[in-house]
């Protein structure tokens, strides 16, 4: 393993642990505030953003709890009413996240200018890349392969089928056993191979190695990524099985693909 590919799986990690300790932080504020993550979410939107049109309101917000609990109201704007912080809201956001915050801009005080910029301009690309992969994953929610009539036939029911698909989205760096994914289809692995056969139309194996060639071809319009990097991301033991695989899944190698959407 090289010491980038190395770098990378503790970057990778460091994400992880980042977005969990973000989330015990808002569950920690959730409590203390008696509110849960949408409501959450339409304060900071008040705190950064101002008043807003009651028709923006983050969905799933329970107004009504807010405006009890005392942390918002509503006024007469232009066109309709519009949701405003109120100052007891303020002080609690300043109580809660100022001490975070304050910390926050700690860290960045020894970066320069130019190094703010890498970080903004890497925020924003990871967060296009996350809402990107978001979408691509809501889509398998309608994936036909789950129809009443492929369950009268022996198949996967569609939230069966869509807790296989997402799970195998989500773990495609890594071996992926049959055991796990009938686990999350509630099946033996005898009964859930037939069944995603006849849903999907191939054996579970196969579509994994499909979701990982699907995926490489992805990273193979970075230049940046070595194929040997690339094959390890996706899950495939060597440069030579990645090769291999994808060659059998589209006819050609990764090499070739890459150079075909190379920059001129």
């Amino acid at each position: 393993m090289s010491p980038r590919h190395v770098l990378l799986q503790q970057i990778g990690t460091d994400i992880v642990r980042f977005q969990d300790a973000s989330a015990d932080f808002d569950a920690a504020v959730g409590e203390v505030l008696a509110l849960g993550r949408a409501e959450l979410v339409c304060l900071a939107q008040l705190h950064f953003g101002g008043p807003a049109p009651m028709s923006a309101v983050a969905r799933g917000t329970d107004v009504e709890r807010l405006e009890l609990a005392g942390y918002v109201r509503r006024e007469a704007a232009r066109g309709g009413r519009r949701l405003v912080l109120t100052e007891h809201a303020r002080e609690w956001i300043e109580t809660l996240w100022g001490p975070l915050s304050v910390d926050g801009m700690r860290l960045m005080e020894p970066l320069s200018d130019a190094d703010l910029k890498v970080v903004a301009g890497f925020l924003t690309a990871a967060r296009a890349v996350q809402e990107r992969h978001a979408s691509r994953l809501s889509k398998l929610l309608d994936t036909p392969g789950g129809s009443p009539a492929a369950r009268r036939r022996g198949g996967l029911s569609a939230a069966a089928l869509s807790r296989v698909q997402l799970f195998v989205e989500a773990h495609l760096a890594r071996r992926i056993r049959v055991g796990e994914l009938a686990k999350r289809s509630g099946l033996s692995v005898f009964y859930f191979t037939r069944a995603f056969r006849q849903s999907t139309g191939m054996t579970p194996h196969a579509f994994v190695q499909q979701r990982r060639v699907e995926r490489a071809r992805e990273l193979l319009s970075h230049p940046a990524h070595s194929l040997g990097d690339i094959g390890l991301a996706v899950g495939f033991s060597s440069q030579s099985h990645f090769t291999t695989v994808f060659r059998r899944v589209t006819g050609l190698t990764p090499a070739v693909i890459r150079r075909s959407v190379a920059p001129r």
